[in-house]
């Protein structure tokens, strides 16, 4: 089964919609997880792909079977600052599974 994320701010207008693997990463992040999997502070595109994956995975393993409607960033009890979007606090969340 495939998941869905849509962003949105608080006017309901999508910012982002797609597959999580497709969400923007802060680069600090991709090369703080690339560290610690490869010991690689200069991540080639294979290390930061992966690197890319296991950040979206955790980030979405925190949220296996909890129901997610329109629920704003600052209420989610786990790390999402590693998605690059500008005052993401602001915005809401919804996983379509």
């Amino acid at each position: 089964m495939k998941l869905k994320i849509v962003l949105s701010n608080q006017k309901n207008e999508i910012v982002f919609q797609g597959n999580p693997q497709n969400l923007p990463i802060r680069y600090e992040d991709i090369k703080k997880k690339s560290v610690e999997l490869f010991d690689d502070e200069e991540p080639c595109i294979i290390h930061q792909s992966y690197a890319i994956q296991k950040l979206i995975d955790g980030f979405l393993k925190e949220l296996k079977g909890v129901d997610i409607q329109h629920v704003k960033f600052t209420e989610l009890k786990i790390d999402y600052h590693f998605i690059d979007f500008e005052n993401i606090e602001d915005l809401y969340l919804t996983i379509k599974r």
